[in-house]
């Protein structure tokens, strides 16, 4: 009861009516939002969508970020509210945001529904693939009133994305395994963002479609797919799980020394270090230039 009395209070002091113009914008969820034509105090639950707000030069609208948003390096110094999926709703009000972020990937729906009852103005994400990316990178430029730098950045993902797609076509498509993580051996399938840059990569997702879209594998499994191609994502301060896959040297990839690891940010975050992530798999996968496929950035 105390807890929930403080959490009134802060309601009651921090929230107040929108004094300037405001629109509504329907998010990924279909809820028709509310949203101060330029937001001034954004809290972030999203690291992807943090990355995404410093990159459309909205550094200073950053109130609140979780502890999770470690890039850019800026983001360090942002005040902490929590995790994605636990936030601290005191923490939260604290900064008194017009404006918050979270994923439908991350967050509950009780989670909404608690924020939505303290009145908290949320705008909900959920970007499962490559196109869905793009579409997010320019709702939040609109949303957030830096609608002519989301398009320039939606943009250049989506020059990326055609101009890897373009350069691996027609190329013979090596069978791909993405290892997400190793205790339990857990791969990517069809349906993930993972799933979806190692088709536009040139690879062939040995993983089929299944009930869950993040399977975990036994060595059975594993060697009956025999991959050409094993893809890691190491986390700095864990086992590096190239390892686990040298204990089956019978493996076609581990054979041919095509174990390869990427940033698991560039992969697993769907914001604007998306486009590394994809010219490194197909670089991975056909020998190319990485710098070739990359866009350079507008002054």
């Amino acid at each position: 009861m105390k807890h929930i009395l403080s959490l009134s209070l802060l309601l009651c002091f921090l929230l107040s009516p929108l004094t300037a113009g405001a629109a509504v914008w329907t998010d990924a969820m279909g809820r028709r939002v509310e949203i101060p034509d330029h937001p001034r105090r954004i809290v972030s639950l999203v690291p992807a969508v943090t990355e995404i707000l410093f990159a459309l030069k909205l550094d200073d609208q950053i109130v609140g970020v979780t502890r999770f948003c470690d890039w850019p390096p800026a983001a360090l110094a942002k005040p902490k509210v929590g995790g994605y999926s636990n936030p601290n709703l005191e923490a939260v009000l604290l900064r008194q945001p017009d404006l918050v972020f979270i994923s439908a990937d991350s967050a509950s729906p009780a989670l909404l529904t608690r924020m939505e009852g303290l009145g908290l103005t949320v705008y909900v994400v959920y970007p499962r693939g490559i196109k869905q990316t793009i579409t997010m990178i320019r709702n939040i430029g609109r949303v957030t009133g830096a609608a002519s730098r989301g398009e320039q950045l939606a943009g250049k993902l989506a020059t990326t994305v055609a101009r890897v797609e373009k350069a691996v076509a027609g190329l013979p498509r090596p069978r791909v395994l993405f290892c997400v993580m190793t205790r339990p051996l857990t791969v990517a399938g069809p349906g993930t963002l993972v799933g979806d840059l190692i088709e536009a990569a040139g690879g062939e997702n040995v993983v089929a479609a299944g009930v869950s879209r993040y399977p975990t594998w036994g060595s059975e499994a594993l060697l009956l797919a025999d991959p050409d191609l094993i893809v890691v994502s190491p986390h700095p301060g864990t086992p590096n799980p190239a390892d686990l896959f040298s204990t089956w040297p019978e493996l076609t990839a581990v054979k041919t020394g095509r174990v390869v690891s990427v940033n698991p940010d560039w992969v697993h975050r769907p914001g604007p270090r998306l486009g590394l992530g994809l010219t490194a798999l197909a670089a991975a996968f056909h020998h190319l230039n990485p710098a070739s496929l990359r866009v350079e950035e507008r002054p």
